[in-house]
């Protein structure tokens, strides 16, 4: 059996090393159009302020390494260029020589990615202008933010690649300014909730001009300025559009894949396309959010590996299901953490709940203890069923591990009087008797 992978990186890779181990004797062919099989992609940021030194940490694995170790045939620098979905059968070329050819396959895993939005502003062609998806993009960013008369970077877009490419510009030296159309940063989160952020950034030099969209950029070859709706004139010697991402579809839709309501492919929790043995992982598809039941769409690398290895499972004769998400993510911006998971109270409403908001404010361990800190903690209870549906945290050391226990207790159906009862590790470095999971438990439950 010939098992075909389009597109490499987490979902990719990972589809590609679970059919193997489910099939030792499948014949495993891997395209990817671009020059690296498997990176990082969440450590561009920081290999570009210099945090991670060397191009080479943040390759996961190497084509010869990939193809070594999991006996599958890796083809960089080969586009797919068409699938025939009668014959069972992906058209190629070669993206330097421009070579073509074709190969058949019995089952087929499509793992295209997404694509950086780049809107047709006038003046985005100018040079200096990127978007980061990349480690090669990486590599463009880093080399031109570092050249001498590079003083001033315009950000375009606050969400969570943006915000951490501030704080990495800051980190180069260079004065950093965000756009963001939303009234707030970090979109996805409260307005309560980001303007604690928006305090942090102001007093780590970045400036920020919210609810404000881009004209257009002006410059002569390359940007010099960034005008807004508004009418700014915002000096820029180099610009990041960090605007979001879409998924990349088309070969997919040009050969009949079905597309969901979010844009992105729909699969079943088998990874399944409408199409017999095609499927689909990573950010190209949907996923089905495990408290709302509702297909959504979150290109995060967590999610790319988790139905990675559903689809390899699956197209190498296995029956694995993915579950859902919950769209949990979390970003390091300067001193701060920001963490989030679940429903907010809008989609809470959205979806049907009666929702109960609580915000309580928490030290991250004992407070007697050196080093405390706060905790921001905002948690979303259904009224009828006492249920946890989501929760944000903005606040310091500590937040990880605070996020991780909500968002367990979400997958779980937990209800506020239990998360009173989980037995979390408590020692003064790490934590209070009632832990910050606790007493938010505690304060919902008093007010349901």
């Amino acid at each position: 059996m010939r098992i075909a992978v389009v597109g490499g990186v987490a979902a990719g890779t990972s589809a590609a090393a679970k059919a193997r181990r489910v099939d030792p004797d499948a014949e495993i062919v891997l395209f990817d159009k671009g020059n690296d099989i498997s990176y990082a992609g969440c450590g561009l940021p920081y290999y570009i302020s210099g945090l991670i030194p060397e191009r080479e940490q943040l390759i996961v694995n190497t084509a010869e390494s990939f193809k070594e170790k999991y006996n599958v045939d890796v083809r960089l620098k080969h586009e797919v260029t068409e699938i025939d979905t009668i014959i069972n059968m992906l058209h190629y070329k070669n993206v330097d020589t421009g070579e073509e050819g074709v190969v058949g396959y019995d089952k087929l895993i499509i793992s295209t990615g997404a694509r950086p939005v780049k809107p047709p502003i006038p003046g985005i062609d100018l040079d200096n202008i990127f978007t980061l998806r990349t480690v090669d993009s990486a590599d463009e960013i880093k080399k031109t933010a570092q050249k001498d008369q590079i003083k001033e970077v315009a950000i375009i877009g606050a969400g969570l690649i943006g915000l951490e490419m501030a704080e990495s510009f800051s980190k180069l030296g260079l004065k950093v300014k965000v756009i963001e159309m939303q009234p707030n940063v970090l979109p996805q989160f409260s307005g309560e909730m980001a303007e604690i952020v928006e305090e942090h950034l102001r007093k780590k030099g970045v400036e920020l001009i919210l609810n404000d969209g881009v004209k257009e950029f002006l410059g002569g070859q390359k940007v010099e300025k960034v005008i807004t709706q508004s009418g700014r004139e915002i000096k820029a010697d180099m610009v990041l559009l960090s605007i979001g991402v879409k998924p990349e579809v088309t070969l997919a839709e040009k050969s009949g894949v079905e597309l969901g309501e979010t844009g992105a492919i729909k699969v079943n929790n088998r990874m399944e396309t409408n199409i017999k043995d095609i499927y689909a992982a990573g950010d190209c598809a949907e996923s089905t959010d495990i408290v709302s039941g509702e297909s959504v769409w979150v290109p995060l690398g967590s999610t790319a590996n988790k139905q990675g290895r559903v689809a390899g499972e699956n197209a190498a004769g296995g029956n694995y299901e993915h579950k859902g998400i919950q769209k949990t993510g979390i970003t390091k911006i300067f001193d701060l953490t920001a963490a989030t998971t679940g429903l907010s109270e809008k989609e809470a409403k959205e979806s049907g709940f009666d929702p109960l908001t609580i915000k309580i404010k928490d030290s991250n361990h004992a407070g007697y203890y050196p080093g405390v800190s706060k905790l921001n903690i905002k948690g979303v209870f259904d009224k009828k069923s006492r249920r946890l549906l989501g929760a944000e945290i903005i606040g310091g050391e500590g937040s990880d591990k605070r996020i991780d226990v909500l968002s367990t207790a979400i997958y779980s159906e937990l209800k506020a009087e239990d998360l009173f009862q989980i037995d979390l590790a408590y020692a003064p470095p790490y934590s209070s008797p009632k832990d910050s999971a606790a007493v938010l438990g505690m304060v919902a439950e008093k007010k349901l």
